[in-house]
Order: structure tokens, then C-alpha cells, then sequence
């Protein structure tokens, strides 16, 4: 049996576990958020514990990572549905996609390195 359109198999799984990775962030961030019922002690413990740390950093980078992926090709999504000829441009749109997650990634996850870089 032959794979066909190994490109979009991709970007389908792509899609699906950055969704889930959202979905798992906005689960934590529910959880995290309910320590302030606990007070503001156990709150500041957790964020000056765990997330204002260097080798949470990359978990940061990833979550950026993963919600600019599964918006752009979430648009892309979109297009293929409303526009008639769009399954005829879905390679581009894909590789569209693509550069415009590098092109805003790679500055964002600078930014985001650069207070645990700089002296």
C-alpha cells in the first residue's frame, strides 16, 4: 500500500496534538489559577517555583509554538472549506503556513529566551 499525501497526514496529526497540547495547557492553567483560592502564597510558590524557571522554558517556547501552529493552519482549515478552489492550493497553503510559523517563531522564542540569556 502506497502513502499518499504524506504532507497533509502532517498537518492533520500536527493540528490534533497541538490542539491537545492547548487543551492541556488551559487545563493547567485552571488548575494553577485555583491555588489563589488557597491563597497568594501557595499561588506565588507554584509561578516562582515551576514556571519563572530556566528549564520551564522550553514547555513556554513549545505552548507559543503550538498556538501560532494550530492558528495558522487552523486558518488554512478554514480556507480549504470556504473557498471553491482551495483544495487546488492546499500544498502551497501548507508550505505558507509553514514560513509564517518560522518567520513568528523564531523571533518570539528570542524574546522569550532572552531574559534567561542576558546577564
Amino acid at each position: 500500500m502506497r502513502v499518499r499525501n504524506r504532507e497533509g497526514q502532517w498537518a492533520w496529526a500536527l493540528h490534533r496534538l497541538t490542539g491537545l497540547g492547548v487543551l492541556g495547557f488551559l487545563c493547567l492553567h485552571i488548575i494553577d489559577t485555583a491555588l489563589l483560592l488557597q491563597g497568594e502564597v501557595a499561588y506565588n510558590h507554584l509561578i516562582k517555583g515551576v514556571y519563572q524557571q530556566w528549564w520551564f522554558q522550553p514547555a513556554e517556547i513549545a505552548l507559543g509554538g503550538a498556538l501560532v501552529y494550530h492558528t495558522l493552519n487552523g486558518l488554512r482549515v478554514i480556507t480549504l472549506d470556504f473557498w471553491e478552489d482551495g483544495i487546488r492550493h492546499d500544498r502551497t497553503l501548507r508550505r505558507a503556513v509553514l514560513l509564517a510559523f518560522l518567520a513568528i517563531m523564531l523571533p518570539l522564542g528570542v524574546v522569550m529566551v532572552w531574559p534567561f540569556l542576558a546577564p
